[in-house]
């Protein structure tokens, strides 16, 4: 799990997982990676404790990832097939589609590392990465178009176009599958080029990062404090409660490969890592509990289906 001192760090990992993958100078040649099957290789320590140590993490994650599928398959059956589907219905989907990738992924690899692998199918990583954006900016989209319903509801209701929902959310799975597929390539064929897709993922990280955060305070602001105040809907509530778990669960990982990777003398990231992977992780498979949590009537008389529930969630009645 921890890399040596001397690893070259390219940059944050996506969806951060269990593993840090990337290409570490020296770490394999193209001729070994071929020969054993299109794999990435992950560092991890060699001490013994160290080695345990990584072992009670990977089989935390690998309870949390089922965990998670469970849930956001639920979520994505649902949605797709069971429940009428409105304008932010059609972001929970794909966030849950995006959800459902990652832990997917890091199923396999949990699965690889337990067999006793230390290498990682190249496809896999890349499907991590190309599912940590999607999900990412696809969160940032759901804050921002809910910020300016609520800054500017009769411009909304009139000029917003019938489709936006599913030109958001075409356009964002585009642009994470094209930096996924380039990441694949460059990582295959060990190009020079990865530098510049990681410093492109930087970038964009960041930037979807600052929207999502802007965009939360606004709409938090608007909600509940001075003459805006207003009663608030189970949609508000389901919206800030996903992004309050990214930012809780998250973006602490984010902000330590942040200091690992441009000031690496303010904290020892490597000792703490595997900490940090575990609630990265559970941030993407808390969501669906959080639509049913909210979802559910306070003082329902009797059972309710998890579609009555779910549909509660995502409508504008409070």
């Amino acid at each position: 799990m921890a890399q040596e001192a001397s690893s070259d760090a390219r940059g944050f990992s996506p969806r951060p997982g269990p593993w840090q993958s990337h290409l570490s100078n020296g770490s394999v040649s193209p001729a070994e990676a071929n020969a054993t099957g299109n794999i990435t290789q992950t560092p991890l320590g060699d001490d013994k404790s160290s080695f345990n140590y990584v072992i009670i993490v990977v089989a935390v994650v690998l309870l949390i990832d089922l965990f998670g599928l469970v849930g956001n398959g639920t979520v994505i059956w649902l949605l797709g097939f069971r429940v009428k589907r409105n304008l932010f219905s059609v972001y929970i989907l794909n966030l849950a589609i995006a959800d459902f990738l990652f832990l997917l992924c890091t199923v396999v690899m949990a699965i690889c590392y337990i067999n006793g692998s230390h290498y990682f199918p190249h496809i896999i990583v890349s499907f991590l990465f190309m599912s940590y954006l999607a999900g990412l900016t696809l969160l940032m989209a759901i804050s921002t178009e809910r910020c300016i319903s609520a800054l500017f509801p009769i411009w909304y209701r009139c000029h917003r176009p019938a489709h936006l929902s599913a030109i958001v959310c075409a356009v964002l799975w585009g642009l994470s599958l094209c930096l996924g597929v380039v990441h694949f390539v460059c990582i295959y064929y060990h190009l020079g080029l990865y530098d510049i897709v990681i410093l492109i993922y930087n970038v964009t990280a960041f930037l979807t990062l600052l929207v999502l955060c802007v965009s939360s305070l606004t709409l938090l602001l608007r909600v509940h404090c001075g003459s805006w105040r207003r009663q608030t809907t189970k949609l508000y509530r389901v919206i800030l409660l996903t992004v309050l778990a990214f930012l809780v669960l998250g973006l602490p990982l984010n902000v330590g490969l942040f200091i690992y990777l441009f000031f690496p003398s303010l904290f020892n990231f490597l000792r703490y890592e595997p900490i940090f992977y575990v609630p990265s992780v559970l941030n993407s498979a808390v969501n669906p509990v959080i639509y049913f949590f909210v979802g559910r009537p306070r003082h329902q008389q009797g059972p309710m289906s998890l579609r009555d529930v779910l549909q509660s969630a995502l409508t504008e009645d409070a």
